[in-house]
């Protein structure tokens, strides 16, 4: 995927002074982060433990498009592999897990000053993935809320920075990634929580 998001940013890049002339009204952004947060309850003979996710770097792509002056519509994926943050034998030996968000939403410019400020937003949907084969991957509904700011320096490059919340919907005390005689974990509350940081590249044609 690393590779998928250079090769993009690079034929972006070369194509650009083609579109300097031209009004931006779409933008394209490889995105590198870190992913963090994400606690889980497992259950393992009537007892309930807490499990964490460990923190990970995550990778993304956020494609917008202008909606008026102060507005634009997004599309985010952002993706991560993990592990579980400790072993037992309730939980495989092949314990990692990929995360990714799809969502759709957009940004608003609140401050236009030296350093402008968005607020950015989205809904969609969260693709859970264990690599263990013999566990169920899990696809839940979710948004996203966080603040972006982008920094100029050509006409149609900007360096971006934003940070996310992700909210991630389950009914409560539901249980996922299941197999056929039980399931691994349990979820006690109606929403599970992770947090990223990004940077990347934005290119304006």
């Amino acid at each position: 995927m690393l590779r998928t998001l250079i090769t993009i940013a690079f034929s972006a890049l070369l194509a650009a002074p083609a579109f300097a002339a031209q009004e931006n009204n779409f933008e394209i952004t490889p995105l590198i982060g870190y992913r963090f947060g994400g606690d889980f309850d497992v259950t393992n003979n009537s007892k309930t433990s807490n499990l964490k996710l460990i923190d990970e770097v995550s990778y993304g792509l956020l494609t917008a498009w202008k909606y008026d002056k102060f507005r634009q519509g997004e599309f985010l994926i952002s993706h991560y592999q993990t592990n579980f943050s400790q072993h037992s034998d309730f939980i495989p030996s092949n314990d990692e897990l990929g995360i990714t968000y799809a969502h759709l939403g957009g940004n608003v410019a609140i401050s236009q000053g030296l350093v402008p400020m968005y607020v950015t937003g989205g809904l969609g949907l969260t693709y859970l993935s264990p690599q263990d084969s013999q566990l169920d991957s899990e696809t839940r509904f979710s948004m996203n809320i966080g603040l972006m700011t982008k920094l100029p320096i050509t006409d149609n490059v900007n360096f971006q920075l934003s940070g996310r919340v992700y909210g991630t919907f389950f009914n409560s005390d539901s249980s996922i990634f299941c197999d056929q005689n039980n399931c691994l974990i349990s979820i006690s509350s109606d929403i599970w929580v992770q947090s990223e940081v990004n940077a990347g590249i934005s290119i304006a044609f």
